[in-house]
């Protein structure tokens, strides 16, 4: 799951209006991110193999530190840390904001939950490993992406008001952009 992430970074930006919907969208992403700094540096891994689901070629065969539940909540707890506490940060909001932030990069995992083959480890490697297994269905998968998607940017929608036609339009223009661009001509996505 890529873009549904971004449903999450909507859904809270409806309930905390002071948070950054930028900001959202780099937490939601926070620990695909560091997952692919560790994985060059041999920290973390995965292999290509042909047809492994039905969306990706992706075996994640360990990545605890970064898609771990406990490594999830630790990381959720760190950012939540860093807005509530760090002077440059903190200047950004409050309290809820902070929240909201760990919130953000906390649902990053429960979103994973439901597409990933079980190869989400509950604490370090060696603990047992869950995953939904969505991807192993493209259509249900590119559903339940877009589904997200929508749900969250019509919360965002009735929580903002746009100024003039660029405010008002500009952030479905976005991700429709965003959502077509993903997938390269319907047989997998990229």
């Amino acid at each position: 799951m890529f873009i549904g992430h971004y449903a999450a970074a909507f859904s809270l930006k409806s309930v905390e209006k002071k948070a950054s919907l930028g900001m959202l969208f780099i937490a939601v992403q926070f620990v695909d991110y560091l997952f692919f700094i560790l994985v060059p540096l041999g920290v973390e891994k995965f292999r290509l193999v042909e047809n492994y689901t039905a969306i990706n070629h992706f075996d994640l065969y360990f990545y605890p530190y970064t898609h771990g539940l406990l490594a999830s909540v630790i990381w959720a707890v760190l950012i939540y840390g860093l807005w509530r506490y760090m002077p440059s940060f903190k200047a950004m909001g409050n309290g809820r904001v902070a929240l909201v932030m760990g919130l953000a990069v906390l649902s990053h995992w429960f979103v994973d939950l439901i597409v990933h083959t079980p190869d989400l480890p509950l604490l370090g490697d060696n603990s047992p490993k869950v995953g939904l297994g969505l991807w192993h269905n493209f259509m249900g998968t590119i559903l339940l992406e877009v589904a997200l998607l929508i749900g969250g940017l019509l919360l965002y929608l009735r929580s903002t008001k746009g100024v003039g036609a660029l405010g008002k339009y500009a952030m479905i223009i976005f991700v429709v952009i965003n959502d077509l661009s993903l997938y390269d001509g319907g047989d997998r996505a990229v």
